[in-house]
């Protein structure tokens, strides 16, 4: 029975339609939700109804089809009565059931996703980066041994580095990476491959990362890989060359 599977994190929300077990993304939206928050009040007026608009054109689009809602991140950080409202809230202004998921359910999810098509002999490591959030997975054999959250991610960094979205970053890159670094927790666990997860394959592939073909394992899912200096050196050219209208060029359906 096809199904309509909506992802929502602190800044980005994904549409997949789920139907013959096949999984396809059909829609990928920004809505910062991460600039505007206030865990007491909520979000804004302006966010709230960008979300009330898009569940309901894909509800129109999609009439007598179940909808199933994840929220992360951002919104497991609102008081239990605010969070109680917005999730009415939701449900008076589309008559969808706006779900809230735990840190634990989402790692869960994201484990399945990967661990049972990966089959290395070594320990990997599945990165997934949020708006509010970084999750850190070590695994072997299908079986997690090192689970790391860590309390930060996308937004917190902006928020950090006030000027790092100036058409041209004014802060240095350096600077970013030894502050994301000092926020890392001790990690026990050593991994040669790391899994990057969040939707940016579209984005590197678009801005033209020197991606090869995964010879690893074989997975239609993850058709491509990247060496951690090239991954270093186009990031660096990335930030210091190109400025942020020609990034937000490159997905004209979707700038932010």
């Amino acid at each position: 029975m096809k199904r309509i599977l909506v992802d929502i994190g602190s800044s980005t929300i994904k549409i997949y339609e789920f139907d013959n077990g096949i999984l396809n993304l059909t829609i990928q939206r920004s809505i910062l939700f991460k600039n505007e928050f206030n865990p007491q009040d909520g979000f804004s007026k302006a966010a709230k109804q960008e979300l009330f608009d898009l569940l309901n054109t894909v509800k129109l689009a999609n009439p007598n089809t179940p909808i199933q809602t994840y929220a992360t991140a951002v919104f497991r950080n609102l008081l239990p009565l605010t969070q109680k409202l917005f999730i009415e809230e939701v449900f008076q202004a589309t008559g969808i059931h706006f779900n809230i998921i735990s840190q634990e359910l989402e790692n869960h999810y994201l484990e399945k996703a990967l661990l049972d098509r990966c089959n290395l002999k070594d320990p990997v490591l599945i990165i997934n980066i949020g708006g509010g959030s970084t999750e850190l997975i070590f695994a072997h054999e299908e079986q997690v041994i090192e689970r790391l959250n860590v309390d930060f991610g996308v937004g917190t960094i902006i928020k950090q580095f006030s000027n790092i979205n100036d058409p041209l970053s004014s802060v240095s890159i350096d600077s970013v990476v030894n502050h994301v670094k000092n926020l890392l927790p001790t990690i026990t666990t050593r991994s040669q491959v790391a899994f990057y997860t969040g939707g940016e394959l579209d984005y590197m592939l678009r801005a033209k990362y020197p991606l090869k073909h995964n010879t690893l394992f074989q997975d239609s899912d993850h058709q491509f890989i990247i060496e951690l200096t090239d991954f270093q050196i186009k990031n660096k050219d990335i930030y210091e060359k190109i400025t942020f209208k020609e990034l937000e060029s490159l997905m004209p359906d979707n700038p932010k």
